[in-house]
């Protein structure tokens, strides 16, 4: 639904545009609504039953996509079990934390069809293999959802490192990876 809504999205910006110029170009005399539409009662019933349609199809759509899952259901033979995605967070960030290297970790979980992904944004030292550390990073996420939570389906695990930090000077300096 999120590949249709932002399709949906589009095309009503689109047609407010059209709309909005038509209405401006008309206000100038440069163009005259009236002729095109009035007099013709069936095509002004068509165009007005399609925008209502239109705008309810589009008011569900973005309905549906704000509502959030915050938390991720599994089946057991006992029965239903939620786990709210911050406690996920919390977890794994604690595992990451004892990961030498690592001065902090905020991951950001999110639940979908096909499993749980986690983003995150970590704080390194500047003495460690970065390259090392964020595979490690993403072991240790796995290993916590699929041992710890029972969640075998772990899609992408992102790790973006945003600091880089020296523990001999107390600076710090910025640093991304795309």
């Amino acid at each position: 639904m999120r590949g249709l809504g932002k399709f949906l999205g589009v095309l009503a910006t689109i047609m407010l545009l059209v709309i909005g110029g038509a209405l401006i170009a008309n206000s100038f005399g440069l163009f005259n609504i009236s002729e095109l539409l009035f007099g013709r009662d069936t095509l002004m019933r068509l165009v007005g039953a399609g925008m209502v349609l239109f705008g309810i199809v589009v008011i569900f759509a973005a309905v549906q996509s704000v509502r959030p899952e915050h938390a991720i259901s599994i089946q057991n033979p006992e029965g239903e079990v939620r786990i709210a995605l911050n406690a996920i967070e919390e977890l794994i960030s604690k595992a990451i934390l004892k990961i030498d290297g690592v001065k902090e970790f905020n991951p950001k979980v999110v639940g979908g069809k096909r499993g749980i992904e986690v983003m995150s944004h970590a704080t390194v030292e500047a003495n460690v293999n970065i390259p090392q550390i964020t595979m490690k990073i993403q072991e240790v996420v796995k290993a916590q959802v699929k041992g710890i939570l029972g969640i075998d389906e772990v899609g992408p695990i992102r790790t973006y490192v945003n600091k880089i930090v020296s523990d001999e000077t107390g600076l710090s300096e910025e640093k991304k990876i795309v």
